[in-house]
């Protein structure tokens, strides 16, 4: 196909996707409506209790001895929107607003959900019977942003007679992954201790319009977290006025750096100016810091709502101390791999008041004995903090295959099609892959996908003019795989 017709049938697929609400954890809307578009279609699909789709599909005449090649994408959506943006992400279906001036495509205020909907987009083309190829089984899963539950999921037997799987969920076109990091989400969590409330002047901080980013990918470029720098700014108010908290909220998903955190203080009436004015020092500071990376920085106070029960003060110490001190960020880089991140930790989410204590953070590493060694640390931090720390749940790396016939061939097809080399990188950010490659040994498997800019912001951009570039990409494959 040419390559507007190419553009035309993904961003058709795309937006029937954008309709339907897929935050992760609720994704049986979408899995459904995938189910019914493809037995339209005459395919038999299997629909597990993760609500993951397994569906073959016959290859085209003259290629039914070609091996049996998986093409996989996630449904499930990080969802963000922007301060001020009313969304419902259980609700209200995304709208893909398109610039054709610029090729791109972002979201009216939202997260876009091209990670991973323009994966599955593409997929659905192919089942459409748009490009010859071999036997395809189209794996959909589920839950991937929060923890792969649905890759973890499979069985065995959904892999049966696979030689090939083409992971179609990442964000660089001229770049084929061929290894991705193990990750750990981790909460830490402890009883409020609370106390009758001395103070009667409330002031709720806000810090907002910070970039964020993912929590793999832009890990390294030195984002600020606001619910680090929340954390801070209450330290640093501490000689200057006393406080009583009331509570501390930020950020939206453990692998999503943090945009916004608020907190409620409680003070004397005599400090309510002098907090203001170090709110507003507070500001410029941070404004300096990290303009270059957040040039829309928010901090401000507003007055509140007094409530009667406050954090007690040891319990407000233990807080602020462990999310300052705790990792995040950059842990350790490869030595082997120049430039790429080893290890790093995110606290993506801070859920802290009457009700009860949570600290989520997602760390990751492709070295097995740092991310034990990193989630040792947090831990040790936790309990000198008074609060206790679990490991919910983790993936699996994905190791480097050096002999990998799947990456050799999508090079060659991408300088053919390209006249340039492909790049094959390793990544700090958390595949699926490595549940597949765990799952059955002897799958070749490399991940590719269009130029995605922004995956878990509200700034998140489709570049469409990338999408023709992988759909022949895939074709040229599918055809030379033997």
């Amino acid at each position: 196909m040419k390559d507007d017709k190419i553009i035309d049938e993904v961003l058709d697929n795309f937006k029937l996707l954008a309709k339907v609400p897929r935050k992760s954890g609720h994704e049986k809307a979408v899995s459904d409506m995938l189910k019914g578009w493809a037995e339209e279609r005459g395919f038999k699909v299997k629909q597990n209790k993760a609500y993951d789709l397994i569906i073959d599909v016959p290859a085209a005449d003259g290629l039914e001895n070609a091996p049996l090649i998986a093409l996989q994408a996630h449904m499930d959506m990080v969802c963000v929107a922007k301060e001020g943006k009313k969304f419902d992400f259980l609700k209200d279906p995304i709208r893909p607003v398109i610039d054709w001036k610029t090729n791109t495509m972002k979201a009216d205020g939202t997260t876009l959900g091209a990670d991973d909907g323009i994966g599955v987009a593409i997929i659905m083309g192919i089942m459409d019977g748009k490009m010859p190829h071999g036997p395809v089984r189209a794996i959909f899963t589920t839950n991937e942003e929060v923890g792969m539950d649905g890759a973890l999921a499979l069985k065995k037997e959904d892999l049966d007679g696979v030689k090939y799987l083409i992971n179609i969920d990442s964000e660089e076109s001229d770049t084929v992954v061929i290894s991705s990091a193990a990750d750990a989400i981790l909460s830490v969590k402890a009883k409020p201790k609370m106390k009758k409330s001395q103070y009667k002047h409330a002031l709720k901080i806000t810090l907002a319009g910070l970039h964020g980013g993912h929590s793999g990918t832009d890990i390294e470029k030195g984002f600020c977290n606001a619910n680090i720098a929340m954390a801070e700014i209450l330290k640093n108010l501490k000689s200057r006025a006393k406080f009583e908290l009331v509570y501390m909220r930020g950020g939206s998903a453990d692998n999503a750096i943090c945009q916004k955190a608020e907190a409620l203080i409680q003070v004397r009436k005599k400090d309510v100016d002098r907090v203001r004015h170090f709110i507003e020092k507070q500001k410029k500071y941070i404004s300096e810091n990290y303009k270059e990376k957040s040039s829309n920085i928010e901090l401000y106070t507003s007055r509140e709502t007094v409530s009667k029960k406050v954090f007690d003060k040891a319990t407000t110490k233990n807080i602020i101390k462990y999310i300052r001190k705790c990792v995040n960020g950059v842990y350790t880089m490869s030595e082997e791999i120049e430039g790429l991140v080893e290890s790093s930790s995110n606290l993506g989410i801070m859920s802290i008041d009457e009700k009860g204590i949570e600290i989520r953070h997602q760390s990751r590493s492709s070295a097995p004995d740092k991310l034990t060694e990193l989630v040792g640390k947090q831990k040790k931090l936790a309990k000198q903090c008074k609060l206790s720390l679990e490991k919910e749940r983790g993936s699996k790396a994905w190791p480097i295959k050096p002999d990998s016939v799947l990456v050799k061939k999508l090079r060659e097809v991408y300088r053919d099609q390209n006249g340039r080399k492909m790049k094959a990188l390793a990544i700090h950010a958390g595949l699926e892959c490595g549940v597949f490659a765990d799952l059955k040994k002897d799958l070749d498997i490399a991940s590719i996908g269009p130029d995605v800019i922004g995956a878990h912001s509200p700034d998140e951009t489709l570049m469409i003019d990338s999408i023709p570039k992988i759909w022949n990409l895939l074709e040229g494959v599918l055809k030379a795989l033997d």
